[in-house]
């Protein structure tokens, strides 16, 4: 079951391009990570550069996975409450 929703999450379904928007804080965060990204290269030696990237990337890696994992709980949430809707039961609740 968890292939579709991580393709789905993972972007490798095919949907139609520019749908999405970035809000102005997202933007100005991301030129300003940029900015600071070639500030800190310039002060750095060709090693130290090598293991920033490097760092970069496992970074980038594991935020991926946390949103992947998010998203296919969330999504699995949605439908456990689009269950009890047209259920009309609330038998997927833990008992209080």
């Amino acid at each position: 079951m968890d292939k579709i929703l991580r393709a789905f999450a993972g972007e490798q379904l095919q949907m139609s391009e520019g749908a999405e928007t970035k809000s102005p804080r997202h933007k100005q965060l991301e030129e300003e990570g940029y900015k600071l990204y070639n500030e800190l290269r310039e002060k750095l030696s060709a090693e130290e550069e090598e293991l920033l990237e490097r760092l970069l990337d496992v970074n980038a890696e594991e935020k991926s996975l946390y949103a992947e994992d998010q998203f296919i709980r969330g999504y699995r949430l949605g439908v456990l409450m689009t269950m009890e809707v047209f259920i009309g039961e609330d038998r997927f609740l833990l008992a209080s």
